[in-house]
């Protein structure tokens, strides 16, 4: 008899009782809801294509991510959690073909108690063209200039030619491709370094190696320079003899390492007149030779002979 009321009493108005169940099954429901946090991350979008097409445009470089769900799921997630990506390796002639944004999770979805992904946009056109190949010449791209007195003598890429691939009508636009620039300010020696190869333009890249050897070989320069008015030094005259009057001044051209001529002081450079074949009063024609420090190549001077009038000194005999 008990079980019969109990039954009795479950089923009395049953309609009613299974509404107010549906209702509060459905505010615990919109209650969690309510409860969860959004989150928008922006990430990047990865292309995959089939072997023989390449995006002939630039397609978007990221995606605008919304998550949604329990706090601190969301906000202790990163963009690298996720990969999105568009798939078109299905497509393997060109054309224009709109896909939509897949992702992939790095981590299973217990992991983290994401509700909901949405991703903006979430689906993309993107135009597909032939993809090419071609072999190019590697030049040095230079900022910057050696210290006066210095210059690149030579320089050499290793390899000197890359392989590029992209759309086919860019790809025959490009004769050649640079290295990343190379600052030459302050070098007074070569060098040798890896030097990244620069791909202007992202629809085209290299498959292989992007990278370089560059030896640059830098030398001191030489320089041209006169040095006037030289002073005539005499030596080697008899203590008996003076001469009359003031010596004359010469020049000297001179060839030399510019740092090397730059250092040279006062004093340094002069002109040697050479009186050891006079030995007595009067007129005599004098050789002369320049004196410079050691390293200094003597291209011209004058005079190679200086006249000089000679006299007794004074209470000589």
């Amino acid at each position: 008899m008990k079980a019969k009321q109990l039954l009795d009493a479950l089923l009395h108005n049953w309609p009613a009782k299974v509404l107010s169940l549906a209702a509060a099954v459905l505010l615990v429901l919109f209650h969690n809801m309510t409860g969860l946090e959004e989150r928008t991350l922006s990430a990047p979008l990865e292309v995959r294509t089939a072997d023989g097409v390449v995006p002939a445009a630039t397609p978007p470089q990221r995606v605008q991510v919304q998550l949604r769900g329990e706090s601190e799921d969301i906000f202790r997630m990163e963009e690298d959690d996720f990969q999105f990506y568009l798939d078109l390796t299905a497509h393997a002639n060109p054309g224009e073909y709109r896909v939509p944004v897949q992702v992939r999770k790095r981590y299973p979805a217990e992991v983290f108690g994401v509700v909901e992904i949405n991703i903006e946009p979430a689906e993309i056109t993107v135009e597909l063209a032939e993809r090419a190949t071609r072999t190019v010449e590697v030049t040095p791209s230079f900022v910057g200039a050696p210290p006066s007195g210095y210059r690149v003598q030579q320089h050499s890429v290793n390899p000197p030619e890359v392989e590029i691939a992209g759309p086919a009508d860019r790809i025959a636009a490009i004769e050649r491709v640079e290295t990343e620039p190379v600052d030459l300010s302050g070098r007074t020696g070569s060098f040798t370094s890896s030097v990244a190869v620069r791909q202007g333009d992202p629809l085209v890249k290299i498959p292989g190696n992007s990278r370089v050897e560059l030896e640059v070989v830098i030398e001191e320069q030489l320089a041209l320079t006169t040095f006037e008015p030289v002073e005539v030094v005499l030596i080697n005259l008899d203590g008996d003899l003076q001469p009359v009057g003031d010596l004359p001044s010469g020049f000297i051209r001179v060839q030399a390492l510019r740092g090397m001529l730059d250092t040279v002081g006062p004093g340094q450079v002069q002109l040697i007149a050479d009186a050891a074949a006079v030995d007595q009063p009067g007129l005599h024609e004098v050789p002369t030779r320049p004196l410079l420090p050691s390293g200094i190549l003597v291209l011209r001077y004058e005079p190679i002979m200086v006249e000089l009038e000679f006299r007794a000194v004074d209470g000589a005999e």
